[in-house]
């Protein structure tokens, strides 16, 4: 029987799939469970779900982080006037798409200059690792990651760049999560002992992703200031905010699976959809709900029920006004396939977040 008394939720319970439902009664039924925050943006991901903050007492678990370890939102809100950009929109995109691969692609050399070496001591591993660091660092990758440029409250120009480690992440994640399934036998499948061998290696390759992601998109939102003909000075009011992670707090963990960290004060970037653009938020530090809040609006359908259901002309119709290259590989990110950020936002907002800034999208780049 789920023990209820250790969840909080930020949305009902029968709104979610049942997926995602069993996946919530699958976590609070582990021993180790102190205590698990559902945030308003939930939906069936990999063992939690998307929207899913447990925190474990002693235990570390990599498929409760995910594939795309470091994954997260960086922005920056310049003092530069949307005007003065409006016009160019065009030219700044194939621009864009010249200077930063997206999807699969990887640059044809790279600049990234630091060497993984994984805790588990695996030299496949280090090998597969280290073959895509430099030609991946700086790339955007695919599904619902993104470049936006929009403009914000007071009309000026703002750049939101959602990504994560690419491909060297999600062969760390793959290769803990494998590990996590046999060498524990004292706990589930999929556990580790945070003060085990095991779990303190996961631990550390964890944080080196944590690293490379970030750098990933510094290096993406570089060449977007210089595109656009802005100082990097502006690289130092860079808001950035990773949404898949885990963090020790003295002997427990608490694991982020898609949401958004929101201590008190602390800037948070909460993206809606292609059309809806991104909302800049203050955390509360609400414990109750583990100092968290939505990574983004959550998905209404699955990437196969929205190709299904979602044609490209209503992309192209919602898309009116925002410059971006629309085609059939960009109809499961449409405005539709997503629930509505407006109602995911106000089931946070004054609870967990207060909203501080909203920015209108005026040219979205997609993998």
């Amino acid at each position: 029987m789920a023990n209820l008394d250790k969840l909080e939720m930020l949305l009902p319970m029968e709104e979610l799939e049942q997926g995602a439902q069993q996946q919530i009664y699958d976590a609070l039924n582990l021993d180790f469970l102190e205590k698990l925050a559902i945030m308003p943006d939930c939906h069936t991901g990999y063992s939690l779900p998307i929207g899913g903050v447990a925190l474990l007492n002693g235990v570390i678990s990599p498929a409760y982080v995910g594939y795309d370890i470091g994954c997260g939102m960086a922005c920056i809100r310049t003092l530069t006037n949307v005007s003065s950009f409006l016009d160019k929109r065009e030219s700044i995109l194939n621009e864009l798409y010249k200077r930063i691969p997206v999807g699969f692609n990887s640059r044809e050399e790279g600049s990234y200059t630091w060497s993984f070496k994984s805790a588990s001591g695996d030299k496949e591993l280090n090998k597969k690792v280290n073959s895509r660091l430099g030609v991946q660092c700086g790339t955007l990758g695919g599904g619902n990651h993104f470049l936006e440029i929009g403009y914000n409250r007071y009309k000026k120009i703002c750049i939101t760049i959602h990504s994560g480690s690419r491909n060297a992440g999600h062969s760390v994640a793959s290769y803990w999560m494998k590990l996590s399934k046999n060498v524990e036998k004292e706990l589930p499948n999929g556990f580790l002992s945070l003060d085990s061998e095991y779990g303190q290696g996961y631990l550390k390759d964890m944080l080196f992703m944590l690293e490379y992601a970030l750098i990933n998109r510094k290096n993406m939102m570089l060449i977007a200031l210089d595109v656009l003909g802005l100082t990097s000075k502006y690289m130092d009011e860079m808001i950035n905010e990773t949404h898949n992670h885990a963090i020790v707090i003295g002997d427990k963990v608490l694991h982020r699976k898609g949401a958004t960290p929101a201590d008190k004060d602390q800037l948070g970037v909460i993206p809606g959809n292609m059309k809806d653009g991104v909302y800049i938020t203050k955390g509360l530090g609400n414990e109750q709900y583990l100092s968290s809040a939505s990574h983004g609006a959550g998905r209404r359908f699955s990437r196969t029920e929205a190709k299904r259901q979602i044609t490209l002309e209503q992309v192209e119709q919602e898309m009116k006004g925002i410059t971006c290259k629309i085609n059939k590989g960009i109809v499961d990110e449409s405005k539709s396939a997503y629930k509505d950020i407006n109602v995911v936002i106000r089931r946070q907002e004054g609870i967990v977040v207060d909203v501080v800034d909203h920015i209108t999208p005026v040219l979205s780049m997609k993998g």
